[in-house]
């Protein structure tokens, strides 16, 4: 089989399948990532739906009163803690371009008793937002789901105030990382390594959407069995990566990585 991936509409109607499809709980995931005393703050509804690959928001500087935006909220987690350090006089943006991702964070943040989370329904090639709008952008594992990263990354330095800063994670690969047989699987785009950069191709490109002060502030190896905690990975994926990646680069399919940056002062 074989698909151009490129195509962005071919590439959300996948990314859309493969998140509604998810028909459990993804539990494990939040466990893997967050500290307890984060998973103290969520409804366990948000940590049903966990899909996210590190916990940023221990990088992210998230202060009272900032305006942050959340780029594919998903189930909630991100959002809704975010909100918690905004406190009432902040507030977070969350922004999905599923309807279903977006009556979920709604949800848990009114389970958890937010009033300062904004569902946003839009895609994050084209952020329906002013310029010059919010002070961080936060986002976990979802950039690698666009095959317009370089247009992500400039909406994010257009909608960010000068001065603003980004903290994002997400999945980043070596060149030639995944066998054909792997790569050209939806489920692997949904899953966030197909799509994904290697790690001086994504610094680059948020140097080249105008950001300064680059940092990778961790890195965590991404093996098979955690990509099995994923629904987003199907049983025929997870066979395929089984057999077709050498056992010694098993446990290292792919690298999460936190990147954070700054938009220069006007």
């Amino acid at each position: 089989m074989t698909r151009d991936l490129m195509n962005t509409a071919e590439t959300k109607a996948i990314v859309r399948r493969a998140y509604r499809a998810i028909d459990r709980s993804t539990a494990a995931v939040a466990h893997k990532l967050y500290r307890p005393e984060d998973l103290a703050q969520l409804p366990r509804s948000a940590i049903d739906r966990a899909l996210g690959v590190a916990n940023h928001l221990r990088f992210a500087e998230v202060r009272p009163g900032d305006v942050v935006l959340d780029i594919g909220c998903g189930g909630g987690i991100d959002t809704i803690l975010a909100a918690r350090r905004t406190g009432p006089d902040g507030r977070v943006i969350a922004l999905d371009f599923l309807p279903e991702m977006l009556e979920r964070t709604a949800a848990a943040a009114a389970e958890a008793g937010l009033g300062n989370v904004e569902p946003l329904e839009s895609d994050m090639e084209d952020i329906r937002l002013p310029d010059d709008s919010v002070d961080l952008i936060i986002s976990n594992g979802v950039v690698n789901l666009s095959p317009r990263k370089a247009r992500v990354m400039a909406e994010c330095a257009r909608v960010l105030r000068p001065g603003g800063g980004l903290c994002v994670s997400d999945l980043t690969v070596e060149q030639d990382g995944l066998p054909p047989e792997v790569a050209t699987q939806p489920a692997a785009w949904a899953g966030c390594v197909a799509g994904a950069l290697r790690e001086e191709e994504f610094v680059r490109a948020l140097e080249r959407a105008g950001f300064r002060d680059v940092e990778v502030l961790e890195r965590q190896a991404l093996g098979i069995d955690d990509c099995d905690l994923y629904p987003l990975f199907t049983d025929e994926v997870i066979r395929l990566m089984r057999e077709l990646i050498p056992p010694e680069r098993q446990g290292e399919v792919a690298i999460s990585a936190i990147f954070r940056a700054v938009l220069p002062s006007a």
